[in-house]
Parts: C-alpha cells; sequence; structure tokens
C-alpha cells in the first residue's frame, strides 16, 4: 500500500511539473505571438506607405510626360 502512495505521489509530481511547464511555455507562445502581430501591423503600415509613395511617383511621372 505504502508503494502504490508512493508511485501516485510521484507521479502526481510528474504532472504538476508537467503542467508548470506547459503552463510556461503556452505564456511564451501568447507573448511571441503577441509580439508576432505588432511586427505583422508594422510592416503593412510601412507597405501601405511604400504603395501609396510609388503611386505618387508614378503619378509625378505621367505628368511629366505629359507636358509640352
Amino acid at each position: 500500500m505504502e508503494e502504490l502512495l508512493q508511485r501516485l505521489e510521484k507521479k502526481i509530481k510528474e504532472l504538476v511539473d508537467q503542467h508548470d511547464r506547459l503552463k510556461h511555455s503556452n505564456m511564451q507562445l501568447h507573448h511571441s505571438k503577441s509580439v508576432l502581430a505588432r511586427e505583422k501591423d508594422a510592416l503593412l503600415a510601412k507597405q501601405l506607405k511604400a504603395i501609396s509613395q510609388i503611386e505618387t511617383l508614378v503619378a509625378r511621372l505621367k505628368a511629366i510626360e505629359k507636358l509640352p
């Protein structure tokens, strides 16, 4: 009976340790996801700015082509 209790205690400790590791890993993943989402938003903003600048340059070039 004592041996069974010791095995159960050991198994419970292993499960608690695994839970703690998974909880920590999950927190890290959520943090990484947040960081990546912010980086994605920043890159999207840069992309939109670049598109706008390119469209402006193309419009200027077309205007220059129409000059006599």
